[in-house]
């Protein structure tokens, strides 16, 4: 009897380990694999840590926007900001600036900004100005310009601006309908396009004002106009409001 139990009980347990043996060696076969594939893998151009998608929909929600024009259309002091999203200077000025604007005087009526793409590099034009301008087509383009500035790492990272991160960025867009923007865009790049004509014109205006390779803002209201050069911070852009109402 107990020759026989002997030999029953590891005939018995054999298959049971082999299968467990078994998927032992074919997870660590696929994950070393994996750890070949990390190793050797080419550097990938995939954005998908887009970061600031709630945050604007805070600061630009429920605010009127048509085209480049954010805030209501009989706001009586007008703010035309020039700035390359695609800067440093830019980002850090639409980041200290816009946002506080936005939540107060553009929000309440008294003020309504129009956005103004003018390169401050030697390029006449930037790939993310198309970008803004295709968001703009839909009436989205200063949500648009907020995520270029908060995810502006993203290309320092990856070493470039291209159409797959602005892409990524449109997508973060609430309501932004993809196909639309990268038809958009897609048109606004062909060589001399309605939007490059667009975008020359705005870099002519800022030439005549005589406005420095910096954010400037120009604040027209019923009592003058004030042009704000260098980077204009949250103080001098109300005390121009002020100045101009």
């Amino acid at each position: 009897m107990n020759g026989e139990q002997g030999t029953e009980s590891p005939t018995g347990a054999r298959p049971g380990r082999f299968w467990i043996l078994l998927a032992l060696i074919v997870a660590g076969g696929a994950l070393l694999v994996g750890i070949i594939g990390l190793a050797t893998k080419e550097p990938s151009n995939e954005y998908v840590r887009v970061e600031g998608t709630t945050d604007a929909q805070r600061i630009f929600g429920g605010v009127r926007q048509l085209g480049d024009r954010l805030g209501f259309g009989d706001a009586p002091v007008q703010i035309q900001y020039f700035t390359d999203v695609q800067s440093i200077p830019g980002r850090e000025n639409f980041l200290a600036v816009v946002p506080d604007l936005v939540e107060t005087e553009v929000r309440n009526g008294d003020v309504q900004m129009l956005f103004r793409n003018r390169s401050l590099t030697r390029n006449p034009t930037q790939i993310s100005f198309y970008g803004v301008e295709a968001a703009a087509a839909q009436d989205a383009g200063w949500n648009f310009a907020y995520l270029m500035v908060r995810n502006f790492d993203l290309a320092e990272e990856a070493g470039r601006i291209d159409e797959e991160l602005l892409s990524d960025l449109a997508e973060g867009v609430e309501r932004m309908e993809l196909p639309i923007w990268k038809r958009d865009f897609e048109r606004g790049i062909e060589p001399d396009s309605a939007t490059t004509r667009r975008l020359e014109e705005y870099d002519k205006i800022a030439i005549d004002l005589g406005l420095r390779a910096e954010p400037a803002m120009v604040v027209a209201g019923p009592s003058g106009t004030e042009v704000l050069q260098d980077s204009p911070g949250l103080e001098r852009v109300r005390t121009a409001i002020e100045a101009v109402r």
